[in-house]
């Protein structure tokens, strides 16, 4: 299997940038006509998967909105991603996983050892018991040629004032990480785009320099639909990152309707937004 920002990039070279989340809560459910069960679940991103005519990219499944649901959820999750893949999906679990020593090995074992029942592609992380605490997730990650998505900048409002904060050397909390994250992929991948991206929110003000600061990683850009941004607003605010920014879209792929017809028209429609921004 070739290394995660080699097969990311060819996907996106075939069906676009676009990032389609599967965030089966409650309320999208019933808008579905589905039971708000695992089997729901399951069932809601097996529509979105058939409805795209599995010509994704990448799919990002929210892992709280199956967890809900205890083991049967769980499993309903590993079907997920199981199907998404043999059928040459990527699948980036959202679950921001952040612990240090043995746990993170644990962590990163479940989600990238290669006899995983949960084995995905790539998976959100966060660094704020300190990036260098991540690297045996990331080393497993690297060495089983998975991705790893760091939060840098969030969309939430709430985020601001944390990621913003100034260090004693001057850098913000999210600069330090943007170097930090540029120096491990550097030497993880001499050259071109590396297996550490990081997420940045489409409504941060400060979207453009954050990601310019990160040449080397791909960006996940959440806050596309239901949060306000356009996947043009993605373009305007991160000039630098054409080619490695993936906008993220999950409630808004029902915009015009709950169907697979009409869940494909809207995905058919983003993806030919998203190549824009190549």
């Amino acid at each position: 299997m070739s290394d995660f920002a080699t097969r990311l990039q060819q996907a996106i070279a075939a069906h676009s940038p676009l990032c389609v989340g599967i965030d089966p809560s409650a309320a999208l459910l019933k808008n579905c006509g589905l039971p708000d069960c695992a089997e729901g679940a399951y069932e809601f991103g097996k529509r979105v998967l058939e409805a795209a005519q599995f010509e994704l990219s990448i799919v990002k499944p929210q892992s709280a909105f199956f967890e809900r649901f205890g083991s049967d959820g769980v499993r309903a999750m590993e079907q997920l991603a199981q199907l998404a893949r043999s059928r040459g999906v990527l699948v980036l679990l959202d679950g921001k996983r952040g612990d240090i020593d043995t746990t993170a090995e644990a962590y990163a074992a479940g989600y990238f050892s290669p006899s995983s029942p949960l084995r995905v592609d790539a998976v959100t992380t966060h660094a704020y018991l300190g990036f260098a605490a991540l690297e045996k997730f990331l080393d497993i990650a690297i060495r089983n040629d998975g991705g790893v998505f760091v939060v840098v900048r969030s969309s939430n409002p709430e985020g601001r004032e944390l990621q913003t904060a100034k260090l004693a050397n001057g850098e913000t909390v999210a600069g330090n990480l943007c170097r930090l994250i540029t120096e491990r992929n550097r030497r993880a991948s001499a050259d071109g785009l590396g297996p550490i991206g990081a997420v940045v929110g489409a409504t941060c003000e400060d979207a453009a320099e954050t990601a310019a600061a990160m040449p080397t990683a791909f960006i996940l850009a959440p806050g596309v639909g239901a949060q306000g941004a356009t996947i043009q607003d993605v373009l305007k605010r991160m000039p630098a990152a054409r080619g490695r920014v993936l906008p993220n879209v999950s409630r808004a792929i029902l915009a015009n309707g709950s169907t697979a017809s009409e869940i494909r028209t809207t995905i058919r429609a983003l993806q030919l937004q998203s190549r824009d921004l190549l």
